[in-house]
């Protein structure tokens, strides 16, 4: 348990991401929720929006972590200017990211979004969401890569506290901008958008703050660390671009059979966005102490530090899938009052059960893979489980057979079983130092010509911050 590797580093670094990553998740959650007071329809909207936002980002949020990659190896290795190189690296990729996915959103919301659901009232309530939040995503990716580089540094504890008081501000403009206060009108999905774009603002000031008091001023990438961190994050971004298209389509099926449908299954998603969260912080904890690790030249150490994630991810997670199964009606009835959406939701929450022991299992494998460099296999494991698996099983399932939602979540039990069982192969091959691009992450050999010491490079002195 403990020692290098062990459950107790592990969670040390993971509790605060967890937390981190759970308060800005209830962003969305809280819109969610407040939106189903306005109505069915604008609940759907809002949640069609949310998902079309982050099948604009996703791609752009693959690409820009490479740099975290780099950073974590570098760090283990003790090579300070491969750190500032790559920091600079994921800056100059973040920044042009945003500008991207800030067009892309624009010409979803154009073009695309009207063509998703049959209901009036449901485009217009995603589409104003949408356009509103466009305009801020050149932030949001710098944000991201911000944050991304002190994660890679294993200072924690900054994402924490920045999604803590976005999240605060998020909710208090909530209530505000939907509802009305005083001479502010009520704006309902326009206004659900305001909030997280203002609460997703004071995360990047947070973000920023701690990278010049960490790292400082970041330099110039050479040509050999930008390559490698569009390298590892290209086929990073690929899968996510590829997964949450995967994804969007899924909606867009379940926008077909119906807004009851549609809202169910973003309620049922809500709630596993929080149950999920301590997986996802563990395997992004477990993929920096590896990538850590491997940079140090110690691959059994890597392959210790994921198998003790998982091992926890699988307590934690499996807990949650029990409280599903137990209670699953009370917890849905928090976020909806329609009978109809109530009955379906209730019953993919129970599918929602299994799906969180498969979920723990992925999610550490694949966060591992991505920081260890082997993305090639995570783009390919996880293209495959969707568009040949999931999707097709969704169609026949939730149109054919008519089962709509249900028939999707039975679609991505499938799925993740199936990718369970690929990645957890190719993890057993960290241990043997035959997984992991060291080539890409320290550089080529003719290439180190980086300052080394004994110790890590810029660790944080201060993780409280």
């Amino acid at each position: 348990m403990h020692g290098a590797g062990g459950k107790l580093e592990v969670a040390m670094m993971a509790w605060p991401l967890a937390i981190g990553l759970l308060s800005f998740t209830l962003m969305g959650v809280t819109d969610t929720i407040l939106m189903g007071q306005v109505g069915t329809e604008a609940q759907a909207g809002v949640g069609l929006g949310a998902t079309m936002i982050f099948f604009s980002v996703a791609f752009f949020r693959g690409l820009t972590s490479g740099a975290q990659s780099l950073i974590a190896a570098a760090d283990g290795a003790g090579q300070r200017t491969r750190i500032l190189q790559a920091a600079g690296s994921g800056l100059i990729i973040g920044l042009l990211s945003g500008l991207a996915a800030m067009i892309l959103t624009m010409g979803l919301t154009i073009w695309i979004m009207p063509l998703l659901s049959e209901s009036v009232a449901v485009i217009d309530s995603a589409s104003g969401y949408m356009w509103i939040r466009a305009w801020v995503l050149p932030i949001s990716l710098l944000s991201f890569a911000l944050m991304s580089i002190l994660q890679g540094l294993g200072d924690t504890k900054i994402r924490m506290w920045a999604s803590i008081c976005g999240n605060a501000v998020n909710i208090i403009l909530d209530f505000i901008f939907i509802f009305g206060w005083g001479c502010i009108p009520a704006m309902g999905a326009e206004g659900a958008a305001l909030a997280t774009v203002a609460g997703s603002a004071t995360m990047c000031i947070f973000y920023a703050w701690r990278f010049f008091v960490v790292v400082g001023r970041a330099r110039r990438p050479s040509i050999e660390v930008l390559r490698s961190s569009i390298a590892i994050g290209l086929p990073a971004g690929a899968q996510a671009g590829l997964g949450a298209l995967a994804f969007a389509t899924m909606t867009a099926v379940l926008a077909r059979v119906g807004p009851a449908h549609l809202a169910a299954s973003q309620i049922a998603l809500n709630i596993i966005s929080i149950s999920f969260l301590p997986g996802y912080g563990l395997g992004e904890a477990a993929g920096v102490l590896a990538g850590r690790y491997l940079g140090a030249g110690k691959p059994r150490t890597a392959g210790r530090a994921i198998a003790s994630a998982r091992e926890i991810a699988l307590y934690i997670m499996g807990l949650c899938g029990c409280l599903f199964l137990f209670a699953g009606a009370p917890i849905v009835s928090l976020f909806t009052h329609d009978a109809d959406v109530e009955k379906i939701a209730q019953t993919c929450l129970l599918c929602a059960a299994i799906f969180q022991v498969l979920d723990a299992v992925v999610l550490v494998n694949l966060c591992s893979l991505r920081s260890l460099g082997d993305t090639r296999f995570t783009f390919a494991a996880t293209s495959f489980a969707a568009w040949v698996i999931m999707l097709p099983l969704t169609y026949f399932l939730a149109l054919s057979w008519g089962l709509g939602a249900v028939g999707a979540w039975f679609a991505m039990i499938i799925e993740f079983a199936t990718l369970a069982v690929l990645t957890t192969r190719r993890v057993s091959g960290v241990r043997k130092g035959t997984i992991g691009r060291v080539d890409l992450l320290l550089g080529s050999p003719a290439g180190h010509g980086f300052e080394q010491s004994p110790t890590t490079a810029l660790r944080p002195t201060n993780r409280s911050a």
